[in-house]
């Protein structure tokens, strides 16, 4: 349990956000809206400059300030079974990516420690094979990049960086390159100074020193495969060794900064208090993305009673249900998650990896996001499995309508048989919508009456064939007016009998146990 996280919903949290990133803290409305304006300086001058090929999320980047040390012990990543004390992290995500920063850093280091972190954002985003001593050497170079108003000065030198050099037994190129995310030269901090600062000289000499132009080919091949360094300098190791260690010792402190000139655009910085629930989302989103799925639980209780007003919850909820193979809650929570100005897409194509693809509104989610240019491919995958799914009806109607000119109408999948006796029916009220028309029947002249209509999907390529159909169906609803169970009576054509039961299985009538018929009507 989470005692001290029990949706007081006081306004403890601040929101500082652009159209780029959103910045939510707990350490302070000021030192939010300081980290934001760095994000911004890096982003406009040096982003969309020197890494103006990463494809970024439509999902704006979150960074979460944090200033009580029991979220940042809950949020730091592990290394041998023990937490790691660091200033900040990048961490990638499926739907959007995050920065978690202390909120109790120095001052005068958040600048490079915010430039570090969203180099990996980049970086990440960028290419498709980051080694560690890359991925690190090029955050450390540009950690230290001064930024001043339209100009960016690149190669600025690191006394601090060398120090380190100077009092440690530098690593063999060999150990250098072998260095990845669970050696202890990352992990351990008196070895990771020494990598991280000889990472920043490597770096350095790179992009400085004779191989600049062969690095920077070198840089954009990794953006399409994972290239071999020494092939594209055209050195060996030992060569490269040894001119390194001659650049460190002779040539480093000679080398001049590079200076950039750019243009910014406009933006502007909203500042706004936030419930502590936003910020429970966002941990339990860190949380998820790393693997920790009983934290990302826990957050996710926290704020279950509020997902009517939260529908970003029922989507975390329903990836850790799917996750658990819980296939009944994740469809629930994916549908509720269809009301989430960000995430709806993805919860839409979520349920289409599921096989449920005879929900309305998961045909309206797709369009809506094709048709406003989405960046996200899953989008049009999805779409696509739905088109494919209406073409094998079609083709599968045409089929039983040539094999003979009366058949017995087919069972669907999830609607049993109708029973043989035919009751005496009366109709006792209709319905009328674009193109579609229902009618309500029972064994008297009263019936519970529809509260909640949705819909059935019309696909375009039927309309635009003026082809006509009816669907009727047996329907049998709980006390609380839910529907409960169907049969299928009969579907003429066949292909609107699936579209037909998936929008009658989302109806909601008046409170009272019954059995009605429902006729449905697709009128071009």
């Amino acid at each position: 349990m989470i005692p001290a996280l029990a949706l007081s919903l006081l306004l403890s949290w601040v929101q500082v956000r652009s159209d780029t990133f959103i910045v939510k803290s707990s350490a302070g409305e000021q030192r939010a809206q300081r980290v934001l304006r760095e994000l911004e300086n890096f982003h406009q001058l040096l982003g969309t400059f020197v890494f103006k090929t990463s494809q970024l999320p439509e999902l704006p980047m979150e960074v979460l300030l944090v200033g009580d040390q029991e979220t940042l012990d809950e949020l730091a990543p592990e290394y041998d079974g023990r937490k790691l004390q660091l200033a900040a992290y990048y961490q990638p995500g499926q739907d959007r990516d995050f920065i978690v920063l202390n909120g109790r850093a120095f001052p005068q280091t958040l600048d490079s420690i915010v430039y570090h972190e969203i180099t990996h954002y980049f970086l990440n985003r960028a290419l498709v094979h980051r080694p560690a001593w890359l991925n690190e050497g090029m955050a450390e170079y540009f950690a230290i990049t001064d930024i001043d108003e339209n100009e960016v000065y690149l190669g600025q030198i690191s006394p601090e960086r060398l120090q380190v050099l100077r009092n440690a037994k530098l690593l063999s190129l060999k150990e250098f390159f072998a260095v990845d995310r669970d050696s202890t030269y990352y992990n351990e901090r008196q070895k990771a100074n020494v990598f991280y600062a000889q990472a920043w000289a490597f770096m350095h000499f790179l992009m400085h020193g004779r191989h600049s132009l062969s690095f920077k080919l070198y840089l954009e091949e990794l953006t399409r495969s994972e290239p071999d360094i020494l092939e594209y300098l055209n050195v060996s190791e030992r060569e490269l060794e040894s001119e390194f260690l001659i650049y460190l010792s002779s040539f480093m402190r000679r080398a001049g900064r590079t200076e950039i000139k750019v243009s910014r655009d406009a933006w502007t910085m909203k500042t706004s208090a936030i419930p502590d629930a936003e910020a429970h989302m966002t941990v339990s989103e860190i949380l998820l993305a790393s693997g920790d799925l009983a934290g990302a639980r826990r957050r996710l209780e926290a704020v279950s009673e509020l997902e009517q007003q939260y529908p970003r919850a029922s989507y975390y909820r329903g990836v850790l249900a799917r996750l658990g193979q819980n296939r009944d809650d994740a469809r629930d929570f994916f549908v509720d998650a269809l009301g989430d100005s960000q995430l709806a897409a993805r919860a839409a194509i979520q349920l289409v990896q599921m096989g449920e693809l005879q929900i309305p509104a998961v045909r309206a989610t797709l369009i809506q996001a094709s048709s406003s240019g989405t960046r996200m491919p899953d989008v049009y995958w999805a779409l696509s499995e739905l088109y494919l799914d209406d073409l094998r009806h079609i083709e599968e109607s045409i089929r039983l309508e040539r094999k003979a000119a009366v058949a017995p109408p087919a069972v669907r999948s999830g609607v049993a048989n109708q029973p043989p006796a035919e009751p005496v029916l009366a109709q006792y009220s209709d319905g009328t919508e674009p193109n579609i028309r229902y009618r309500l029947l029972a064994e008297s002249n009263a019936g519970p009456r529809l509260q909640r209509f949705v819909p059935p999907y019309y696909p375009e390529e039927l309309l635009a064939q003026k082809l006509a159909g009816e669907v009727v169906i047996d329907v049998q609803l709980t006390a609380e007016g839910d529907v409960a169970g169907m049969w299928l009576v009969s579907a003429m054509p066949d292909i609107f009998a699936n579209l037909a039961t998936a929008a009658v299985r989302e109806w909601k009538f008046e409170p009272a146990p019954a059995k009605i018929r429902v006729v449905v009507e697709f009128l071009p």
